[in-house]
């Protein structure tokens, strides 16, 4: 299954539209807007069975999922360093001078 198949809102209703992948989607604000659930489909939910697929039910090769199949690689996990005071101008005249030498300094300009 090579496309995506996608309901868009339109002044109408809504139209249906389907692309090949790889394909870009945009969205409005209005997909941030959560649907809360009501208690009948909570206690539905509740009821409901997980079902589990190990990687032979879905058709692949172990050596296609988990870190063997990942095209990427994890080298460190660490805190980011610590960022250096910034600084501060404090304008008698000459404030623009200052931050035009100083963005010099950092050849930003």
């Amino acid at each position: 299954m090579k496309k995506i198949t996608i309901k868009r809102q339109s002044e109408s209703g809504y139209d249906v539209v389907e692309a090949e992948l790889p394909a870009l989607v945009a969205i409005t604000s209005g997909i941030n807007e959560p649907r809360y659930p009501q208690l009948k489909g909570i206690m539905a939910a509740k009821k409901k069975e997980i079902k589990r697929y190990t990687v032979a039910d879905l058709g692949l090769r172990a050596d296609e999922v988990g870190s063997a199949g990942a095209h990427e690689k994890v080298l460190s996990i660490g805190r980011p360093p610590a960022r250096q005071a910034g600084k501060i101008v404090t304008d008698d005249g000459d404030g623009g001078k200052q931050i035009a030498d100083f963005l010099a300094e950092l050849k930003v300009v």
